[in-house]
């Protein structure tokens, strides 16, 4: 398994299987059509997901694939190939069948499918795979942290560990073939997207292997392990880490200090790309999953800061402050009442604050997560370059937690303020309930579970920062302007993600509109908008996702009226996991016609009534 004879055979079989499928059962096919295609898109979803556990050692892991723990992926030019054939195959397959004729769910999911393949089809042809690294990715950022997704209670743990740090050198030397062509092509990323990158590499180069992440396992082994075989385990990792991943690592900074970096291109748009603006378009697409355009969304995003603008100017006229706008963010910025002053605080502050959401979630959902989670500091050398905070689902397989990481760096940019808003974000009711439940789907193709569209899933994650109110939090107009102040971020991602990449501006006027309007630091502003530059269209799904949840909710509350149950809603909402925003639609709106024609009958008098 996971082997390159493997994948060859995989791609073999995706190549012949439309024939073999289409030519197959035609008696039953006529007898029952549509349990034909039923039946045939069973296999075919099933040879999709066993392609992806297959070419994702790490995702096998976290499905409970153990041989899978020993292995890494495969990232090189044939891997991005291959990836291209398959996903042409199963596409093919699929519009083979007359999937217009199954039952709307059925028709739908297979719609998804198709979407994913042309995302990923459309995502090589547009040279997304070109630009594999920046301060948030790439093998310097997850290869030092790789172990923290893993257990270790056995010597096989300990070993899987050590055979995926030996794939490593080959991790490294695949991501600097990508590189390299994607210099060839004309693909050279904005220089500010690769400022840290080489001071994450020498953190974990410029000491002794036992002082480095790689090296973590084996400070404190776990006690199943047998002593003499805890030192062997020991000495080979510290062999390994010196005389094969620091090396490589090494080559990586090398290349990108003395190649890489000095072609990096003075400008910001992804528009300077050979792809142009196919290259945006495309990154819209595929992270709002709408056919909105730049334009449209930078409307949008204008008219949602004026109106959370206003809203900020009541709270400032309710705390009776003496100064502007402008005078209120910097008195927020810079008082030390709205600051921790060290990192436990900080993390204590925000394991408080999910204690609390725990209790309350029942009012809100009849369906809870069985996965746990917790709060982590983001790691030290990735916390400079990194944003305010991330989250990490649980894997499927129940070996772990989920992790709401919140970073702890230069704590005078983490305001007290925004807190409430963060966590219920990152956590609960945000992305752990989202993704947990999803992990724990039932009824559904395995593939659904890793299915993540970004609208769906940080839509949803800023949805849950506006339940916060009925959950018992933002009782003080502080707390209520951060929780504006983390809308108006969302907000302007939509202006400044579509400023930068359709409109041509600058770092610094990026910066400035986003510090004019909200009450971020200038260290979080800075983080953020370096992220909307290497990272185009991203951040866009964020209020595009929430403001479609808001329209479903509002438009169920106004056709059910009395009868409508927020509980019964978001259950629904979060029963077949993530989706494209269109999906979501249809399959909110027909749950809406079913709950009001069910309410309409109940009422309706029957005979002799």
């Amino acid at each position: 398994m996971f082997t390159k004879a493997t994948l060859v055979g995989v791609f073999a079989v995706s190549f012949l299987t439309p024939v073999i499928l289409i030519g197959q059962d035609s008696a039953d096919a006529a007898a029952d059509p549509i349990q034909h295609i039923r039946q045939n898109l069973d296999e075919i979803y099933q040879r999709y997901w066993d392609h992806m556990l297959e070419t994702k050692p790490t995702l096998a892991s976290r499905f409970g694939i153990r041989e899978a723990d020993f292995h890494l992926g495969n990232f090189g030019l044939d891997q991005i190939d291959a990836e291209v054939n398959f996903n042409f195959a199963i596409l093919r397959q699929i519009r083979a069948y007359e999937i217009h004729r199954l039952p709307p769910a059925e028709r739908q999911q297979a719609q998804m499918l198709l979407r994913i393949l042309e995302n990923n089809m459309d995502s090589t042809r547009i040279g997304l795979q070109y630009t594999p690294i920046s301060q948030r990715r790439g093998p310097q950022v997850w290869l030092p942290t790789l172990s923290s997704r893993m257990n270790f209670n056995s010597t096989r743990d300990y070993q899987a560990y050590l055979s995926r740090l030996s794939e490593a050198p080959r991790v490294i030397t695949e991501t600097l073939e990508v590189l390299r062509k994607g210099v060839d092509e004309g693909f050279l990323p904005p220089s500010i997207t690769l400022e840290g990158v080489l001071d994450q590499i020498t953190t974990q180069t410029g000491s002794p292997a036992r002082e480095t992440l790689f090296f973590d396992p084996f400070r404190s082994m776990s006690a199943e392990v047998d002593p003499q075989v805890q030192q062997r385990l020991t000495s080979e990792a510290d062999e390994m880490i010196t005389n094969d991943v620091q090396p490589a690592l090494v080559e990586f900074h090398d290349y990108l200090r003395d190649e890489y970096i000095p072609l990096a291109r003075s400008t910001f748009a992804c528009l300077y790309y050979p792809t142009g603006s196919n290259y945006y378009a495309h990154c819209i697409r595929l992270h709002t999953t709408t056919e909105k355009n730049a334009e449209e969304i930078h409307k949008l995003g204008l008219s949602e800061v004026a109106r959370i603008r206003a809203e900020m100017e009541k709270i400032i006229a309710e705390v009776e402050f003496d100064g502007d706008f402008e005078a209120f963010t910097k008195y927020l910025r810079t008082d030390s009442r709205f600051y921790h002053e060290d990192p436990q605080a900080l993390l204590a502050g925000y394991r408080d604050i999910c204690k609390r959401a725990d209790a309350m979630l029942p009012k809100l959902f009849g369906r809870l997560p069985r996965a746990p989670y917790g709060v982590r500091p983001i790691p030290d050398f990735e916390a400079p370059r990194s944003t305010t905070a991330y989250y990490r689902s649980p894997p499927a397989d129940g070996s772990q937690p989920g992790w709401f990481y919140a970073n702890t760096y230069d704590l005078t940019s983490r305001p007290i303020y925004e807190m409430e808003a963060l966590a219920l974000h990152e956590a609960v009711p945000g992305h752990h309930l989202q993704l947990a439940l999803q992990n724990e789907l039932e009824g559904l193709p395995a593939w659904r579970k890793a299915t993540h569209f970004t609208a769906y899933i940080e839509g949803w994650g800023l949805y849950a920062e506006s339940l916060g109110e009925a959950m018992g939090f933002y009782t003080d107009p502080y707390s209520r302007f951060g929780k504006l102040s983390y809308e108006m971020w969302r907000a302007l991602r939509l202006v400044v993600d579509t400023g930068i990449h359709e409109y041509g501006w600058s770092r610094d006027q990026a910066i400035e509109v986003m510090l004019s309007n909200s009450a971020l630091t200038r260290q979080n502003v800075e983080a953020e908008v370096d992220r909307y530059i290497a990272w185009p269209g991203q951040a866009l799904a964020y209020k595009i996702g929430e403001l479609e949840i808001q329209d479903l909710v509002k438009n169920a509350r106004k056709q059910l009226g009395d009868d409508f149950d927020i509980r019964a809603f978001h259950d629904h909402l979060l029963a077949a996991g993530s989706m494209p925003l269109q999906t979501l639609r249809s399959r909110m709106e027909l749950w809406v016609n079913r709950q009001s024609e069910t309410e309409k009958s109940e009422k309706t008098p029957g005979p002799g009534q």
